[in-house]
């Protein structure tokens, strides 16, 4: 079976899952690996090298390929993605 031709990118084979996903974190774009994240790679993402040690982090996502396709996310979550699957992260400090 020969190669589909993609009008937006170079060929690419049927059935087969993209390398990198095009997403937005907190307005923000960002690349990440293949087709699934996780809560902890999102806030990652989203607060790199934060290391307060009280800090308590929310998720909510739209958009998505998995259903539900929006929700909130939580610690240990998994996300199935597609291109502009949205997700918007905040921290809390505890005191």
């Amino acid at each position: 079976m020969s190669p589909a031709i993609n009008p937006a990118g170079p060929l690419e084979e049927p059935g087969r899952k993209p390398d990198e996903t095009e997403i937005i974190v907190n307005g923000r774009t960002r690349t990440v690996p293949g087709e699934e994240v996780t809560f902890e790679q999102i806030v990652q993402i989203a607060f790199p090298n934060d290391t307060t040690a009280n800090a308590v982090f929310s998720m909510t996502f739209r958009h998505a390929q998995s259903k539900p396709h929006s929700g909130d996310l939580a610690a240990g979550g998994v996300v199935e993605v597609k291109k502009g699957t949205v997700f918007n992260v905040t921290r809390t400090v505890q005191s």
